[in-house]
This record gives structure tokens, sequence and C-alpha cells, in this order.
């Protein structure tokens, strides 16, 4: 066979094969195949997450955060923290058979006396925060822990950011 020869053949043999591929085995009436894709459809599609299920996710999530930090010598919560804390409320007061400790920490810097003070005021300062968000006094305990419990144990400038501090645990 010549070249040309091969080449009209490939030509008629290829529309042929392609027709022949395209065609299928199912003997379905059209309402039956587009109920099938429908279905695929259905079954692929991502749910899409509702306002309130977000909601409750993102609160779940900043629940696991449970640590406030200070400047030097502060017990002003900072801005920053505000969402944080507005999510351990949300949780409480909804859940008021729930209770949280607030332990109030600080860096070695300072006398033992102050540093407890200071500790103590920390921990008021997300007391404050907590009850204006809705929960209330009777499940919230402050204690303050001064010095005594420091995060890192070294003695330098990162140590002591780390120490300054007021952690949220749950009781209950």
């Amino acid at each position: 066979m010549s070249i040309k020869g091969l080449g009209k053949s490939i030509l008629v043999t290829l529309p042929a094969l392609f027709l022949f591929a395209c065609s299928g085995s199912d003997t379905g009436t059209g309402p039956e195949t587009t109920d099938t894709v429908e279905n695929q459809v259905e079954t692929t599609t991502p749910q899409v997450e509702s306002a309130e299920d977000k909601a409750k996710r993102l609160n779940e999530e900043a629940r696991k955060v449970r640590t406030v930090y200070f400047e030097f010598d502060d017990s002003t919560v900072k801005s920053e923290y505000q969402d944080l804390l507005k999510a351990h409320a949300w949780f409480l007061s909804r859940n008021p058979g729930v209770q949280i400790v607030v332990e109030g920490h600080c860096d070695e810097r300072g006398t033992p006396e102050y540093n407890l003070a200071l500790g103590e005021r920390r921990g008021n300062s997300v007391r404050d925060i907590l009850m204006s968000y809705g929960v209330t006094s009777s499940q919230i305990r402050v204690v303050s822990y001064g010095e005594e419990n420091p995060a890192n144990p070294a003695h330098n400038e990162m140590a002591w950011e780390k120490n300054r501090r007021a952690v949220l645990n749950y009781e209950g």
C-alpha cells in the first residue's frame, strides 16, 4: 500500500472509530439520565456553612487560645484581645454551668507582694471584660500567682513578655 493509500485509510477509519467510541450502551431514557446527573451534582456540591455555624466554629477556634499578654507593669487588656475575650464570653454566657478561673501572672521583676497584686489586677481586668460581655460573676474566679509560675523561666525580655499574662482555665 502506498503512503497516499494509507493516509486515505486512516482518514476514513479514524472518524468511524471516534463515532464508535462515543456511542454508549446506555439504553435509558432522557429523564433518567438527567436525574442521574442531578444526583451526582448534589452529592459533589460542598455544603455551604450557615452564618450561625460559622460563628460557632470561629468561637470554638478562638476559645483554644486562652492567654492574654500584658505590657510591663500594666494591667490594661490590649484591644487585640477583645475578640478573643468576646468568644470566651459568648461560650460562657450560653453555658451557665461552666466556670472559669482567670490566673494572673507577672514576670520576676518587682517584689513578690507587688507582683501578686499586679497579677490580681490583670485577672480582674480580664474578668471585667468578660462580665461586660454578659458572663456572670459567679462563673469567674480570679487567682494571682504573681511571679511564682513563669511560662518561661529565663531571665530576659523575651521570657518576661511571656510571663506577663492572664490565663483562662475552664472548670466543669
